[in-house]
């Protein structure tokens, strides 16, 4: 009888839940500490399947910060590339779609509501009046947007990702190293290590599991006074653009 004989490979089993988090977590950390906006799209969409998962992993107000700024991180990154126009503008309707706000929180209050439906739609303002002018674009790259949504900026988000994933991680039982390594190594391609070992090393030693790595990395230093700086926002005379993370945002650990 054709195929008598043939074992078929049994389908390697699902993850664990929280080890399956944990490694999205860690390539989220990566991304936004390594400053690669070309990956904020999914740090976003773990924010949102996060989110949706455990609501009240954080107030309204900080994920709607954390969301808004990466949002407005992609848009100013592409108009720094030069991407074409009708790509951002399909970005702008993504991230920021006309008359359509952040999904509510069971503990929003209006005025914090309202206060992001502003920001947002300011920023779509802003962003659509440079892709209608290009001698004012070029303008705004040349200065502003570096002051507005440069390192500052960056850093204020990294802030906010720090406390969010403190956050999801105090509600994570510990981290099994052994079984991380094993779906690292499952979905890795052939070679000496798996090439995101390091970053979830780096992950679990800034979210406090250094302990439980075979080989600590350094700690790091606490945060200092200086990064608990708010962000500047509103518009000045000049061509300053909405800031969409003008609350304070609490600081991450400093980057080494």
């Amino acid at each position: 009888m054709a195929g008598k004989g043939i074992r078929r490979r049994s389908p390697a089993p699902a993850p664990p839940p929280a080890a399956a988090l944990r490694l999205a977590l860690a390539g989220a950390w990566r991304a936004l500490r390594g400053r690669s906006p070309a990956q904020f799209p999914r740090v976003l969409g773990l924010l949102e399947a996060v989110g949706r998962a455990a609501p009240g992993a954080v107030t309204f107000l900080h994920g709607a910060r954390l969301r808004l700024g990466l949002r407005a991180a992609v848009v100013v990154w592409m108009l720094r590339e030069a991407e074409p126009d009708g790509k951002i503008l399909d970005a702008v309707d993504t991230f920021f779609p006309e008359g359509e706000p952040l999904p509510g929180h069971a503990h929003a209050a209006p005025r914090e509501l309202e206060m992001v439906a502003e920001a947002q739609e300011s920023f779509r303002e802003m962003a659509l009046e440079l892709l209608g002018d290009r001698a004012r674009r070029e303008a705004y790259l040349q200065g502003p947007a570096e002051r507005e949504y440069g390192e500052r900026f960056l850093a204020a988000l990294e802030g906010l990702l720090y406390e969010f994933l403190r956050r999801v991680e105090s509600g994570l039982p510990p981290p099994e190293i052994d079984q991380l390594h094993e779906l690292l190594w499952r979905h890795a391609p052939s070679g000496p290590r798996p090439p995101g070992q390091p970053i979830l090393s780096q992950y679990l030693c800034d979210m406090g599991h250094a302990g439980q790595l075979p080989r600590p990395l350094a700690a790091r230093a606490p945060p200092t006074r200086v990064q608990r700086q708010r962000l500047g926002g509103g518009r000045a005379a000049t061509e300053k653009g909405p800031d969409p993370t003008h609350f304070r945002p609490r600081p991450a650990p400093p980057r080494r």
